[in-house]
């Protein structure tokens, strides 16, 4: 066995994805989950699972005991939420994060990977966004998030070893050595591909998808995002544990550094499922960006990371994890 490795919020789609890839490749598990969003169903049968609250001090300090490093998944993460209850992203969110890194100091634990977001970027000026973009989040997911960052920033003068992962758009499914698949299982969806196939999936014969501008600075006039595979995305983890570096911080973008647009991902849906959706124009909403594009050259350099599914394998294993929730 390698090292032993805790993971907050690992009973969500990413964090039990990492779980379960982690435990493929001969690390010890410990899965700490609230089960508020989590489901206990998507949990790996080789992990140990704690449950309980990142707010609970106590709870951490038993769940820590024989770790060697932490990979911080846990957080609410709904930007409509956020903007109706942003105390609740502040305490479970940043307060939350507050706790674990106050908790790890006192059990002498001095790694630690961290899940943020592009989210934080807000209405970024340069495409692709490098790390270094200013940060401007237009809602209080992403602002908590910034403020997550800079706590953990704070800790590095203590010798702590910190890698932050700012994620794009994760979908996709995955399946472990044992044959489990794990996918995502949200239910309000506000993302464009797992929203559309969950339509799908209902079995109704006319699906509509509201399209949200048609007239952006685009070759096809709608918008564009940066879809990663949460394989991808769990490899990067991976890679991180052994990139991890005393008294230093490291924030890396994880996308797939391409753009689909919002008609290109409808087009793909079409081919892959066998359908055709009708497409609802509405105008633009406010805030939304034309492009949304990470740029991945950070991650290529620091971990040796190269992303490996492209949007065709992202629906077609997005279409199978989705099919579960019949």
């Amino acid at each position: 066995m390698n090292h032993k490795i805790l993971i907050t919020g690992g009973a969500g789609f990413i964090g039990s994805v990492i779980s379960s890839y982690l435990l493929d490749n001969e690390y010890e598990v410990v899965v700490i989950d609230d089960l508020s969003t989590g489901n206990k169903g998507a949990l790996d049968e080789r992990a140990t699972f704690y449950q309980g609250s990142i707010l609970d001090k106590s709870f951490l300090t038993t769940a820590l005991a024989g770790v060697d490093a932490v990979i911080h998944c846990a957080a609410k993460s709904i930007v409509e939420e956020s903007v109706q209850k942003p105390e609740l992203y502040e305490q479970v969110n940043y307060q939350g994060t507050k706790v674990l890194l106050d908790v790890m100091t006192q059990a002498g634990i001095n790694k630690i990977i961290f899940s943020s977001t592009a989210a934080v970027y807000g209405e970024a000026k340069t495409q692709p966004i490098p790390e270094n973009a200013a940060l401007s989040a237009l809602n209080p997911y992403g602002q908590s998030k910034i403020k997550c960052e800079e706590e953990i920033g704070k800790k590095v003068a203590d010798g702590l070893a910190a890698i932050t992962f700012r994620y794009f758009n994760i979908a996709g499914s995955s399946k472990n050595s044992l044959g489990k698949l794990f996918f995502r299982n949200h239910e309000n969806e506000s993302q464009l591909i797992p929203k559309i196939l969950n339509k799908l999936n209902k079995g109704d014969k006319e699906v509509t998808v509201d399209v949200y501008g048609d007239k952006w600075q685009t070759p096809d006039g709608s918008c564009i995002r940066d879809y990663l595979h949460v394989k991808d995305l769990a490899h990067a983890h991976l890679l991180a544990l052994n990139k991890l570096t005393k008294s230093e911080h490291q924030i890396i973008n994880l996308g797939s550094g391409k753009g689909y647009s919002v008609f290109e991902v409808i087009d793909q849906i079409d081919k892959s499922v066998g359908v055709k959706l009708n497409r609802n124009i509405y105008p633009a909403r406010s805030g939304d960006p034309t492009a949304l594009l990470a740029d991945i050259s950070k991650a290529k350099e620091i971990l040796g990371w190269q992303p490996k599914s492209g949007l065709v394998e992202i629906i077609a294993d997005s279409w199978q994890g989705s099919q579960q929730l019949r």
